[in-house]
C-alpha cells in the first residue's frame, strides 16, 4: 500500500512540474508574438522570390508602387476613381501620388504576329496631377516598322471631362451627339500629341512639333539617306516652306 501510494505521489509530482512547464513555454511565447507585433522593422533576405504582385505601401495600407505581372496590373485611379486601362493587360510598374491616384508607370510587352513579326513595346509615362499621362519615353514594334522616342502631351483634368465620352457614345446620331463630342475635346478629353523627338517608323530622326489641336506645325528631319530639312506646315498639314530650298537651274 505504501509502494502505491508513494507512485500516486510522484505521478502527481510530475503533473505538477508539467503544468508550469507548459505555463512558462506559453508565457515566453506570448512574450516574443508580442515583441514581433509591436516591431515595425522585420526584415527579410531572400536570395531569390516567385511572385505574382508587390505592393510598396504607406503604413496606412495605402499604395505607393506596384510591381506586377500582366494579370495582376491594377486599374487606374484618378481622382479616388478607378477606370479602365485601354488596350490588353500587359505586366509592368504602377506610381502613386500621396492623394492614391496613379501618376505613371512603365508597361512591356512583346510577340510574334501570325506572320512572324515583331508587336512589342516597353512604355514609360508621366502623369499630371488629376489627369493622364503628360510626357513619355516608349519603344514600339508592329507591321515591321519601329518607333523610339519621347513624347510630350497636352491633355485635361479627369474631373472636367469624366464621363462626357461615355455619354457621347451612348447617345443617338445627331447635332447633340456632335456636341456631346465637341464638349469632351474642348474640356480635355483627347489627348494631344505636341512634341515628339526620336526615330520615326519612316526610319528618319525627328523633330515634330504640333500645335494645340496635334497638328504638325514644324518638323525638322534628317532621313535615312542623311538628307536633312526643316519642313514649316500650314494649319491643313502643308508644307509651306522647306529649308534649305532646292537651287533653280540657271538657264544659260
Amino acid at each position: 500500500m505504501n509502494q502505491q501510494q508513494e507512485l500516486i505521489n510522484q505521478l502527481n509530482r510530475q503533473n505538477r512540474l508539467l503544468k508550469q512547464g507548459l505555463a512558462i513555454s506559453a508565457a515566453g511565447l506570448t512574450v516574443l508574438l508580442l515583441g514581433a507585433a509591436a516591431s515595425t522593422e522585420n526584415r527579410g533576405k531572400f536570395s531569390e522570390i516567385d511572385v505574382e504582385r508587390i505592393n510598396i505601401v504607406t503604413p496606412e495600407g495605402k499604395n505607393e508602387m506596384v510591381i506586377a505581372n500582366h494579370l495582376r496590373l491594377p486599374q487606374p485611379i484618378t481622382n479616388g476613381k478607378q477606370v479602365e486601362r485601354g488596350g490588353p493587360q500587359r505586366p509592368g510598374m504602377i506610381f502613386y501620388n500621396a492623394s492614391g491616384d496613379e501618376n505613371g508607370g512603365f508597361i512591356f510587352d512583346g510577340k510574334l504576329d501570325d506572320k512572324g513579326k515583331p508587336v512589342a513595346g516597353m512604355h514609360f509615362s508621366m502623369d499630371r496631377f488629376g489627369g493622364d499621362q503628360q510626357l513619355s519615353l516608349g519603344h514600339y514594334e508592329s507591321g515591321g516598322t519601329m518607333e523610339s522616342g519621347l513624347k510630350i502631351y497636352d491633355r485635361g483634368l479627369q474631373k472636367d471631362y469624366d464621363g462626357l465620352y461615355e455619354t457621347y457614345e451612348k447617345a443617338p446620331a445627331g447635332p447633340d451627339k456632335d456636341a456631346l463630342l465637341k464638349k469632351w475635346r474642348d474640356a480635355g478629353g483627347q489627348q494631344t500629341n505636341r512634341l515628339f523627338v526620336g526615330k520615326t517608323r519612316g526610319q528618319s530622326s525627328a523633330i515634330i512639333m504640333a500645335d494645340a489641336k496635334g497638328k504638325a506645325r514644324i518638323m525638322m528631319i534628317v532621313t535615312q539617306d542623311g538628307k536633312p530639312m526643316l519642313n514649316f506646315l500650314d494649319d491643313n498639314g502643308k508644307v509651306i516652306q522647306s529649308l534649305p530650298q532646292l537651287e533653280k537651274a540657271v538657264e544659260k
